[in-house]
């Protein structure tokens, strides 16, 4: 019983009391012991508020890293009887927050449906599993609550929110003279056409196809023989003990981030990317094009730990298979990984280009020790010596990625 009204209701009928024995009405009496009565009958129909009712909720599939959804809860009553002022609250799992802060409140009329939306917040990127929602009934006094947990299985996707620093990533060195990565063809970029396409985001405007865009209505783009192919390779670590930092600031977070950075980079080049992860092998995705196998890695992403038993170098070679000259391979790392040096060499001296995304743990919470600064120049050394390019990745405070590439002995963002 809700304090105030226990008050109001005892209150009341003391002075009813008072008012029959101070004027000898006996009627006052009766409507005291009335008065007193009501909190038990409401919270006897209260009791039956939450009966015969059944509940689901719809989620969307997936949403991006940051965005507010809409979810819905879907109340049934199998009942004669109306159910009113209902409050839904969902167990939400951390990293999903309510938006606006207020929890959906709905009546549902006896043997009907009713369906109310409410604002959620997706914090982090990850596959989030929703189970619970409690339902809080009021007896039609609003004086006692009564509270039932349904439960309501949901599966819910949240993306990494991809960044614009690929440019940096994949032709960065280029700008700084380090050496050339060729991997700017994309994908029916001769001079013999091929055909008409459906327009992919990143085709440029002056291939359109304008007769068969009015034509169909749909945006349409001249396709040309595939002179060169643009193949990049996205090899993730998540060897446990390598990945320090938590929430959004960590190693993987920032190197997930990327990936996903670089996936759409080379998406917009028409590319054929690929997606490697150090655990698993049955987590790789295969090579693939366009919006479609773009969401592919995107998925991936969004589910990927840190829970591989050993660093990826271990078993990279095989993992990656053959791979055409031209290639790129771009390696996300964190931790010392002394055998990557070598497996990069065995790349680049078969004409793969590789990059190497290195994400400092000493600039993360909880990575005072990390690899050393010492430890650090000296990987990335051998990284040089390996005929590699590397980028250092720090965490930033913002989020923002801001990956610097490095020379050995020199840094430049």
């Amino acid at each position: 019983m809700q304090p105030y009204k226990r008050w109001v209701v005892f209150t009341a009928s003391f002075f009813l009391v008072i008012s029959a024995a101070l004027t000898n009405m006996g009627q006052l009496y009766f409507m005291a012991a009335l008065l007193l009565a009501l909190p038990f009958v409401s919270y006897l129909v209260g009791m039956s508020a939450l009966a015969n009712l059944e509940f689901s909720r719809e989620v969307p599939a997936s949403a991006w890293d940051g965005e507010v959804v809409s979810f819905f809860v879907v109340a049934h009553n199998r009942g004669r009887l109306p159910r009113l002022y209902l409050e839904v609250r969902d167990h939400l799992p951390e990293w999903l927050e309510l938006a606006g802060g207020v929890w959906p409140v709905l009546s549902v009329s006896g043997g009907a449906s009713v369906r109310v939306p409410y604002s959620v917040r997706a914090l982090k990127r990850g596959s989030y599993r929703l189970e619970w929602i409690t339902v809080t009934a009021l007896d039609p006094l609003g004086i006692f609550a009564f509270s039932r947990r349904f439960r309501v299985p949901s599966d819910f996707l949240v993306f990494p929110r991809p960044q614009p620093i690929m440019e940096l990533l994949l032709s960065g060195a280029e700008r700084y003279g380090f050496r050339d990565l060729p991997i700017a063809a994309t994908r029916g970029s001769g001079i013999d056409p091929d055909g008409v396409r459906e327009y992919v985001p990143g085709d440029p405007l002056r291939r359109m196809h304008w007769k068969s865009t009015a034509r169909t209505g749909r945006l349409n783009v001249i396709e040309f023989e595939e002179s060169r192919a643009m193949n990049v390779v996205l090899a993730l670590e998540t060897y446990r003990k390598a990945h320090v930092g938590s929430g959004k600031h960590s190693t993987l977070e920032y190197l997930v981030q990327t990936a996903a950075s670089v996936a759409q980079h080379a998406l917009r080049q028409s590319a054929s990317i690929r997606l490697i992860t150090g655990g698993d092998p049955g987590r790789d995705t295969g090579a693939g094009r366009g919006m479609d196998h773009f969401y592919v890695i995107l998925s991936e992403l969004a589910r990927v730990e840190a829970d591989a038993g050993e660093f990826m170098s271990h078993h990279l070679p095989e993992r990656m298979g053959r791979l055409l000259p031209g290639t790129t391979v771009v390696i996300l790392t964190t931790g010392m990984d002394r055998g990557l040096p070598g497996v990069l060499g065995q790349f680049t001296r078969s004409g793969i280009q590789v990059v190497v995304a290195y994400a400092v743990g000493a600039s993360f919470p909880g990575g005072e020790r990390s690899a050393s600064e010492e430890d650090v120049e000296e990987f990335v050394g051998q990284v040089c010596a390996a005929d590699a390019v590397p980028f250092l990745l720090k965490d930033t405070h913002d989020g923002v990625l801001r990956p610097a590439w490095v020379q050995h002995g020199s840094t430049e963002s």
